[in-house]
């Protein structure tokens, strides 16, 4: 009798404690987060022929969702650059008189593009469904990008399956956000770069493509310091020639397009800033604010009278008090890189709504929701990457190098300049990328113990 009471009091106890679990799980939202690799765990398991084109169709599909059902508003940078894309459209230039433009004129090249589609087919739907064409084969980037990386199947199913339903980048479809297509453009020509005894064409090619991704979005910087240092390190006496012609091949494509571009939006009088930008030290004023911790800010305003007093203001933040300067680099790389970037760049849609099968919902009862999933999805893949650079520390192979040269430029460069979870959309393609690389010994573990 004790035996069975002692079993049933023991099941009783069992199931509490699982109610309990549950419920948390439920209330925190890391069910979600648990379904979610589940899930992507259990897809790259099956046998599934054209991977990467179904992958591209379920997320154009979930994407098209999203569009179609949170058909947001433009605001701030975006309402700016989509008012002057319609003017554009127009043929009315007068745009180039606001601050915006005459300061930033490298957002002319953004516009110009807008405002051509603007004109063809009058339709922000058509700009918006673009977009989600580029996010969605950016999507199938990570895999193959993935899957160059680890050759291994499964590992890129899982990590291009996360990136497809991490919900910022989701969100960023609604957004006319020039991340979209530079990082197409920038990661195609990365591809040539990057191919098994890549020729001088191949250079050629991945130069033009990444000079019209920084004339799109200006961060083609972050991959011509990658190339050079990345050459630099893999340099032999065998290969010195070719490496020296391939950079040169490169350098002066790259530099020649974006000039030449710059050029023509002058001579034209589109902008007469051309694609240049006029302040530089705006990103490090903003980056060194310790108040915001290195967020955009209006009240910095004051300081952009003149080069000389926006350079006293930034060394001043910077030297002035060094362990406040060290707070807020620790500040800024958890902002930036660990936080969910949810809460920051969809503030302003917090009292928005859509309906679904009639129902109305409001967008700040699945924000919670969303805000965990990115989270969770975001420091797993760091974790991932993480162990597998250590597994891999003694063998990096070059494509490996390569992104993870890419990968802590960008973390440098942020360490100074003002940061924007939005940002992160360039360089997060590396970061899931190389989570294939834990992953594939996660999977070699289990293949030992068996």
């Amino acid at each position: 009798m004790s035996e069975k009471l002692s079993k049933i009091l023991t099941y009783i106890g069992i199931i509490i404690l699982s109610v309990l679990l549950f419920i948390y799980l439920c209330t925190n939202n890391i069910l979600v987060l648990i379904l979610a690799g589940v899930i992507s765990i259990f897809i790259s398991t099956r046998k599934i022929k054209h991977f990467g084109l179904i992958l591209f169709i379920v997320s154009f599909i979930i994407r098209l969702i999203f569009i179609l059902v949170a058909n947001f508003p433009q605001v701030y940078d975006f309402k700016t650059l989509l008012d002057a894309s319609e003017m554009f459209a127009k043929g009315d230039y007068s745009f180039n008189t606001w601050f915006h433009f005459y300061t930033w004129g490298y957002q002319t090249a953004f516009v110009i593009y807008q405002g051509v589609l603007l004109k063809l087919f009058n339709s922000i739907f058509i700009l918006k469904l673009l977009n989600i064409i580029y996010s969605s084969l950016i999507v199938v980037i990570v895999y193959q990008l993935g899957l160059k990386i680890s050759k291994n199947e499964k590992s890129s199913r899982i990590v291009s399956l996360l990136y497809m339903i991490f919900p910022f980048y989701l969100f960023l479809n609604s957004v006319l956000l020039n991340s979209h297509l530079a990082t197409l453009l920038s990661y195609i020509g990365i591809f040539f770069i990057l191919k098994n005894e890549a020729k001088y064409k191949e250079y050629l090619i991945g130069s033009i493509l990444i000079a019209f991704g920084n004339i799109i979005r200006p961060e083609g910087i972050i991959i011509v310091l990658t190339l050079i240092i990345y050459k630099l390190i893999t340099l032999k006496k065998e290969n010195i020639k070719k490496i020296i012609i391939s950079l040169l091949i490169f350098l002066s494509s790259y530099f020649i397009i974006c000039n030449t571009c710059s050029f023509l939006v002058k001579a034209s009088n589109i902008n007469p800033s051309g694609l240049e930008n006029k302040d530089p030290l705006w990103k490090f004023l903003l980056g060194f604010n310790y108040e915001t911790c290195g967020y955009y800010t209006d009240d910095d305003a004051i300081y952009q009278v003149d080069k000389t007093t926006e350079i006293n203001e930034i060394k001043r933040r910077a030297f002035e008090d060094i362990p406040r300067t060290g707070k807020l680099m620790v500040c800024k790389v958890d902002r930036f890189w660990l936080s969910s970037g949810l809460e920051n760049e969809m503030g302003s849609f917090n009292d928005k709504s859509f309906k679904i099968l009639g129902i109305n919902i409001k967008f700040s009862m699945i924000k919670n929701i969303a805000i965990t999933l990115n989270k969770g999805i975001n420091i797993i893949i760091i974790a991932l990457m993480l162990l597998g650079l250590i597994v891999n520390r003694k063998n990096i192979k070059n494509e490996v190098l390569f992104l993870l040269i890419m990968i802590l430029i960008t973390f440098g460069i942020y360490l100074f300049i003002e940061i924007q979870p939005r940002y992160l959309y360039f360089i997060h393609v590396a970061v899931f990328a190389l989570a294939t690389l834990g992953i594939n010994y996660i999977q070699e573990l289990k293949i030992k113990k068996k």
